[in-house]
């Protein structure tokens, strides 16, 4: 009944994130269609290609953040602002198992929509680099245009997916937490931008009076790779970050269980 629950809240916005998926395979579907046979586009060298990553993802982050805070304001906290919790919480099921079936099903339809994106993403990379390759050997093109399947940076997509993935599921957690705290979807909405406005906010304050501390301060949208010397590379302790957010995104439902338990029908 509650994974039945879960999935009849999250749908709308799980699918909305379809949408968007089935939209960049149109997209792509028409490119690969309507352009010159073996033309080298945005993929000739493998520096275009951690861009193309790097901007891939950001667009993809933007998305599904948009998909995260819906799925966050739905669920046992929209129910008791809807009039419906009463209902729901004298049934004979720990309270606690609402917040944390939700957590889980919107954490799994977040992977998922990540999952695809990234999917699509190598497979776009390696449809467009066999046909750059092929259009070389016809002589067309020079040698130095072409990139080979071996060296597509799939190790580097799938990280900078996991940190999208990090940060969509940290917006879900926090839009959750404020929707059940405050009992209404609305309201859960307005607290998660406003943390996540007042995080960065402080953040430049820091920066700005505080310039030791800037190592030190959190990122909210994890960046695992940068510029170093000319190539592209795995930045300093992004592994200790990662690590850092796994064990920081439980808290949020946690809290919101907490919550939920104070909460009189």
């Amino acid at each position: 009944m509650l994974l039945w629950k879960s999935w009849r809240d999250l749908r709308i916005a799980f699918f909305c994130g379809l949408g968007w998926l089935a939209l960049l395979v149109a997209g792509v579907v028409y490119h690969a269609l309507t352009s010159p046979s073996g033309s080298s586009g945005i993929l000739a060298s493998p520096d275009q290609g951690f861009q193309l990553i790097s901007v891939f993802a950001d667009i993809q982050a933007f998305v599904f953040t948009l998909v995260a805070f819906g799925m966050g304001t739905r669920g046992i906290g929209h129910d008791i602002g809807g009039g419906s919790g009463s209902f729901l919480l004298t049934r004979p099921v720990a309270r606690g198992s609402y917040v944390w079936t939700e957590w889980f099903s919107g954490i799994l339809a977040l992977a998922v929509l990540v999952s695809l994106a990234a999917a699509w993403l190598w497979f776009s990379i390696h449809f467009h680099a066999i046909r750059v390759s092929s259009y070389t050997r016809s002589g067309n093109v020079t040698t130095s245009q072409t990139w080979s399947l071996p060296s597509l940076p799939i190790g580097i997509a799938a990280v900078e997916f996991l940190c999208v993935l990090l940060f969509v599921a940290l917006v879900f957690g926090v839009t959750q937490l404020g929707t059940v705290a405050f009992r209404h979807s609305t309201a859960g909405l307005l607290f998660s931008l406003g943390f996540f406005i007042g995080w960065l906010v402080v953040m430049e304050i820091l920066r700005h009076n505080y310039p030791w501390m800037a190592p030190h301060i959190p990122n909210l949208l994890l960046r695992p790779f940068g510029p170093i010397d000319g190539d592209v590379h795995l930045i300093p302790h992004v592994t200790a970050s990662i690590l850092e957010r796994l064990a920081i995104l439980p808290l949020f439902p946690l809290t919101a269980q907490l919550f939920l338990r104070r909460t009189e029908v």
